[in-house]
């Protein structure tokens, strides 16, 4: 579990994220969900601890991230894996040694070891016969599964999605969210993604988090996302044909 603060962020004086208060549930798809600019990105960096807020806390279990020293953030950090944006394989390493990177980064393993970690998390995303490939002669849903195949290398207990669907297909991109939700549910994952996907929301959204213009408007489920009483969570949703059809009803 991770649980979030009274959370503020700004830039150069201005606010980015102000008060933000929010629990991300173990083995659940937690989602941040809002406009472009609305602060979402901003959230997951500091979750992740790639931006350190004005003040507020993140706590991991009951531990505060402002609170931890250098070691105790390099043994956090081993717990958490991330899916980027647009998967930020190697272009100079194979499959294998993409997926074998952070072993390399953060273990001891010997290599037997890691091959064979490396070709499990493979073959769990469904990417076979592909080891000695490079990431230019892969799909854009193949190189997305590489990336989850990197992200659960080292079993984390963290994973955070950046637009996991981002330049992918309908189809395929129902494919990684089954993925992501069924790796979540198996090994009892805490899950973050940070989408404006609204297939995605409805789709695989066990806890969502609607964030707009920095503000933390609406918390709740894909069950009751389409019947808020939020204005602005409405709008944002009724840019979507699908979504806006199914509010009319």
């Amino acid at each position: 579990m991770i649980q979030v603060e009274h959370l503020y962020k700004g830039f150069d004086g201005v606010p980015v994220l102000k008060d933000i208060n929010v629990t991300y549930e173990t083995g659940k798809c937690n989602m941040i969900i809002g406009k472009s600019g609305s602060g979402k990105t901003v959230l997951l960096k500091c979750l992740i601890g790639l931006l350190e807020p004005e003040s507020g806390d993140i706590f991991y279990g009951d531990q505060g991230l402002s609170g931890m020293n250098y070691a105790q953030k390099k043994a956090l950090r081993q717990k958490i894996g991330i899916l980027f944006q647009g998967s930020a394989l190697f272009d100079f390493a194979t499959v294998l040694e993409n997926v074998m990177f952070p072993m390399d980064f953060f273990t001891d393993w010997s290599r037997a070891q890691k091959i064979e970690r490396a070709r499990f998390c493979l073959d769990r995303v469904n990417v076979v016969n592909s080891d000695d490939k490079y990431p230019n002669e892969l799909s854009g849903g193949m190189q997305k599964r590489v990336g989850i195949a990197r992200a659960i290398a080292l079993n984390p207990q963290f994973l955070f999605c950046d637009e996991p669907n981002s330049g992918l297909d309908p189809y395929t991109s129902i494919l990684i969210d089954q993925l992501i939700s069924g790796l979540t549910r198996e090994f009892n994952i805490t899950t973050i993604v940070n989408t404006h996907d609204i297939n995605s929301i409805l789709e695989i959204g066990d806890r969502i988090a609607f964030i707009h213009e920095g503000n933390m408007l609406w918390q709740g489920d894909k069950n009751s996302i389409l019947d808020t009483g939020c204005e602005e969570l409405r709008d944002f949703l009724s840019a979507n044909t699908l979504a806006r059809n199914v509010m009319r009803r």
